[in-house]
């Protein structure tokens, strides 16, 4: 492992994407796209990522730190823009599922000198007549073996998936293909994490510099994760080009990372598909999907592994993250409401008489007032773990950057639905854990 801190410094520029208006030609299959109204993002973008250089872009999730996912040099400038350890793995984001077949189909990362770019459109003319005629040669292979020629570079316990959950909050362990630099992966494996965005801006990004991108969140490592341009600003100023603002991401945590091909989705030789990370897309959604998915599994909660923890497959698994200057202190009890909620109520003010300075509390539902005649209080409340999970990363930020804390408190929520991801955030992001 290795943190590189020598970085190049930038002027770095804010665009707009507010204004713009983005139509794509499929939802799905085909990455081609128009755009109306000032789009001066998207072409400076696209300069800007196909000279390997990073740019902070939009997604559903948090704001991402982009850059070209076909070029090594391109992939560690992420490590050094972040201060990134260089073995924590990058998540591959493609804007259709043409550009994350084609992949399959390119030369092997090392034996051409230039990534030639690909827009992952249904167009001979655009994606170039070699590559167009190998989609269509395994498409036609795939039939002559008894398939129904339907992406068959793709596992095909993802394809159900895929039509339920692509594009959004869902990462996707797939096989590496070989135009894949290793350090993509973070310098060893043989997986890939792959997501396909679903804000039409990322998409658009994607799509006009005509190359998968490896995007981490745009913060400074260990920081909370962005769900502004302004908090991207905040941690990189100066060590990127370009940021692409188009206002608050609607998620406000990181995808989903899902297992359903490695070794490690198996147990005793039968698929049992593994959440690697929560996030935006459910534990009780993804089970939904019936079949092998009725076994799913959650890391760290229904199992472990060493060898994971060593080399990790997918980002979040390996290195603590998330955390603001203020110390957190996070209140968690089996159940939310009742004599739970009481219980945790009750320890945060025992914590508020120990403490002195400026406090910040972050409670969910209805909670009495806190007396604490020693501290000044920030109080802040969110209705249910939805709200707490699509606003917890900007909430930290506030409290640390803006209103200058001294310390963090925050109401923990039962781990279902939502609540599974922002308690896996929380309990990264906090110092202190309190079981009431």
């Amino acid at each position: 492992m290795g943190i590189s801190t020598a970085i190049r410094s930038f002027d770095t520029k804010v665009l707009s994407a507010k204004a713009t208006q983005l139509a794509f030609s499929s939802p799905l299959e085909d990455g081609a796209f128009t755009a109306h109204g000032d789009d001066t993002w998207v072409s400076e973008s696209r300069e800007q990522l196909r000279a390997n250089r990073c740019v902070a872009i939009p997604t559903e999730t948090v704001y991402g730190l982009a850059a070209n996912a076909l070029d090594a040099q391109a992939a560690r400038s992420i490590f050094e823009t972040k201060g990134r350890p260089s073995d924590n793995p990058l998540i591959v984001h493609v804007s259709s599922i043409r550009m994350l077949r084609s992949l399959y189909h390119l030369p092997a990362h090392g034996d051409r000198q230039i990534a030639m770019p690909f827009l992952g459109t249904n167009n001979a003319a655009l994606e170039g007549q070699h590559l167009h005629t190998l989609l269509s040669d395994a498409e036609e292979a795939d039939r002559k073996q008894g398939g129904d020629g339907v992406w068959p570079e793709i596992p095909r316990v993802y394809h159900d998936v895929i039509r339920r959950f692509w594009p959004g909050a869902l990462t996707l362990i797939m096989p590496r293909p070989a135009c894949i630099p290793m350090e993509v992966l973070g310098g060893h494996g043989s997986t890939v994490a792959v997501r396909f965005p679903s804000h039409p801006v990322a998409r658009a990004v994607i799509s006009a510099c005509g190359l998968p991108l490896a995007a981490p969140s745009a913060n400074a490592s260990g920081r909370p994760s962005p769900t502004l341009a302004q908090h991207v600003l905040h941690d990189l100023d100066g060590r990127l080009p370009l940021i692409v603002d188009a206002g608050a991401c609607d998620v406000g945590v990181e995808s989903t990372v899902l297992d359903a091909y490695s070794a490690n989705a198996y147990v005793s030789d039968t698929l049992s598909p593994c959440i690697l990370r929560p996030g935006g897309v459910t534990y009780e959604d993804l089970r939904l999907m019936g079949g092998a998915f009725e076994r799913l599994r959650v890391y760290r909660r229904d199992f472990t592994s060493a060898e994971m923890e060593a080399n990790p497959t997918t980002p979040g698994m390996k290195y603590r993250h998330y955390s603001p200057n203020a110390p957190v202190f996070l209140y968690y009890c089996s159940g939310s409401t009742g004599d739970a909620a009481a219980n945790q109520l009750d320890q945060m003010q025992q914590t508020l008489g120990r403490l002195s300075g400026k406090v910040g509390i972050v409670t969910v539902g209805n909670s009495g007032p806190f007396k604490a005649p020693a501290v000044e209080l920030v109080e802040i409340a969110v209705a249910d773990a939805k709200e707490l999970a699509h606003r917890i990363f900007a909430l930290l930020r506030r409290l640390d950057e803006v209103d200058r804390v001294d310390a963090i408190l925050v109401q923990g929520v039962d781990d279902a639905n939502e609540g599974l991801a922002v308690m896996n955030r929380l309990g990264k992001a906090a110092s202190h854990h309190i079981s009431c």
